[in-house]
């Protein structure tokens, strides 16, 4: 089935729709609706979790959904001739799924940017395991925003055949998974990194297209990862560096960072996190210092 129009489930995000519940009955349609988390432990947060929806033919939700590029981004129709109950008992299986290193944690599997990269890590077999009663689901490719031309294309996922046999891992996360929601995170990141960036200063990325943006991102991310940061925090730090003194201010002679080091050499000894901590208060400085001679 190729045709988004016949999808007769939706399934969305409470974390980015948290006043779903609310509106899908304000509506007055005759929905099904089945917040995912009831019935586990995450119960008291069920309007934050995966909420299923059941889709009488006459509704408009899907149709709203193909025209909204915003609704596309917190939720993904689906089509299944198995009643909501089954469909919800499966995927309740990937709520909080354990992986091969025995850990365990929360899936945003109703997340469309999860949802494209986790079903993306499948082959065909698993796939098969994974959707089970489901037999297409569509999802908003992830377009980042340096990149959007237009109208967002749409993923189809579908089942290459059915099963009758489920195996008893078919939840489990694999490498390829864990390595899939690492790319998802990368991505969401780069978005935030992005937007900070251009409210930071707009005029950051003006003189570059969107595959030169792209690398960009790339590679300072990646520059601050070999130097050692591994937060958030130091990585947005690093970035604003770049921007301020070059992508190669830790390596090239002349860099601010030399002058840096050279005041104050113990700081080339500091753990990745603590020194571009310390850097950054002198870069701010600097910065502040610039400000005042110019104004």
């Amino acid at each position: 089935m190729s045709n988004v129009s016949q999808a007769n489930f939706l399934l969305i995000d409470g974390v980015l729709r948290p006043d779903a519940i609310a509106h899908l009955y304000q509506r007055g349609e005759p929905l099904e609706i089945e917040p995912l988390y009831i019935g586990t432990r995450w119960k008291e947060l069920h309007d934050l979790g995966p909420i299923l929806v059941k889709l009488p033919s006459s509704s408009p939700l899907v149709s709203e959904w193909q025209q909204n590029q915003l609704v596309q981004s917190d939720s993904c129709p689906l089509f299944s001739r198995a009643s909501l109950s089954t469909v919800a008992e499966h995927l309740r299986h990937f709520i909080c799924p354990p992986d091969l290193n025995g850990n365990a944690g929360l899936l945003r599997f109703a997340d469309p940017l999860v949802t494209h990269y986790w079903l993306t890590s499948y082959g065909p077999e698993q796939l098969c395991q994974v959707l089970a009663p489901i037999e297409t689901l569509w999802v908003k490719t992830p377009i980042h925003t340096w990149q959007s031309t237009g109208d967002a294309p749409i993923t189809q996922f579908s089942r290459p055949h059915s099963t009758d046999v489920r195996d008893k891992n078919f939840a489990l996360l694999g490498e390829n998974q864990i390595s899939a929601l690492e790319l998802a995170y990368r991505w969401q990141f780069k978005e935030r990194l992005y937007a900070w960036l251009n409210t930071r200063d707009p005029q950051t990325f003006s003189l570059l297209n969107s595959d030169q943006t792209e690398r960009w991102l790339e590679h300072v991310l990646d520059s601050g990862s070999a130097w050692g940061l591994v937060s958030e925090r130091g990585l947005v730090t690093w970035v604003e560096t770049c921007v301020d003194w070059g992508r190669d201010f830790a390596t090239r002679p002349d860099s601010p960072y030399q002058d840096w080091l050279s005041q104050a050499p113990e700081n080339g000894s500091l753990a990745p996190e603590l020194r571009i901590e310390a850097l950054d208060d002198y870069r701010q400085l600097a910065l502040e210092a610039k400000d005042t001679a110019n104004g």
